[in-house]
């Protein structure tokens, strides 16, 4: 089967799925909320019942920025503990919510309820764990060591370029080396962690190992279904940068309408994010045979 009949079985999947998306917004959204909670009451502490507030909403000033920051510098520990305790919690949040997703496109079953969501997220959770312990030392290994090496080769090829193009070419050249790289990373064990679901095994390690001779198999298809997913995330956030771009920034009448354009684009971001796990999910029930019982 070819990768674009791939994607757009994958598409339907997260289509027959679409509980899925508005699930995976909300939690976002409340987390973003709480997460934000002290800076707005610290906001809201300045500008409360001020003229100040008009000016602000107007247009955000740089010296007023500044200001706030002075005022609240002894609490600068406090707030760098709580933005770290938040990234760290966030990361934590992904791993559960992505046991729910891949746990509900795994399921046989047309609807996913909000219980089975949240079953699934648990159930899958310190497999998934184990999993991301394990991307950080190759994300590592990929963006030090290997992107390193690409980089130091493309800055011996742009010393010696006559014009300023060639060198502006391989920086580029460079960061798009990166990404792709870095979504090696990602598509590999985005495999691992479907594996885990559909395999029904526990071991990270062993599912690791098994998911390299999968993917390294099927390596150029298995990679061009990921880009595949990657272009329709890249031409929705394109849509929503030139939309942004034309919408007045600062009045308050607007406020309302950027803000639901911004949550239409995160909708579009969780989408993409259940469509890259439907199309790897697909990829897997094309080519791996099924489990053994035990």
């Amino acid at each position: 089967m070819s990768i674009f009949r791939l994607f757009f079985k994958g598409l339907g999947l997260g289509i027959r799925k679409r509980r899925l998306v508005p699930r995976l917004w909300a939690v976002n959204f409340l987390f973003s909320l709480l997460a934000a909670a002290p800076l707005a009451l610290a906001v809201h502490g300045q500008l409360a019942h001020s003229l100040e507030a008009d000016a602000v909403l107007a247009k955000l000033d740089a010296h007023w920025l500044t200001d706030l920051s002075i005022r609240y510098m002894e609490a600068s520990p406090l707030v760098t503990g709580l933005l770290l305790a938040a990234v760290a919690l966030y990361l934590l949040l992904s791993v559960f919510l992505n046991g729910g997703v891949i746990g509900g496109l795994a399921r046989a079953e047309s609807r996913t309820t909000l219980a089975d969501f949240f079953h699934d997220g648990g159930l899958y959770f310190w497999r998934f764990f184990r999993a991301f312990l394990l991307s950080i030392p190759c994300y590592l290994l990929i963006a030090g060591v290997l992107h390193g090496l690409l980089a130091e080769l493309l800055d011996l090829l742009g010393r010696r370029a006559a014009t300023e193009w060639p060198a502006l070419v391989l920086r580029n050249l460079r960061l798009l080396a990166l990404v792709l790289l870095l979504g090696l990373v990602s598509m590999f064990f985005d495999y691992v962690k479907i594996g885990l679901v559909t395999g029904g095994r526990s071991s990270v390690l062993k599912e690791a190992g098994r998911t390299l001779m999968f993917v390294a198999r099927r390596f150029f298809r298995a990679w061009g279904l990921y880009l595949l997913a990657g272009l329709a995330f890249i031409a929705l956030t394109l849509a929503y940068l030139e939309v942004a771009r034309v919408l007045p920034q600062g009045r308050p009448l607007w406020i309302p309408l950027v803000f639901l354009w911004q949550q239409l684009y995160v909708v579009g971001r969780q989408a993409s994010k259940v469509l890259f796990f439907a199309t790897e999910l697909e990829f897997t029930r094309q080519f791996q045979a099924p489990p053994r019982s035990t």
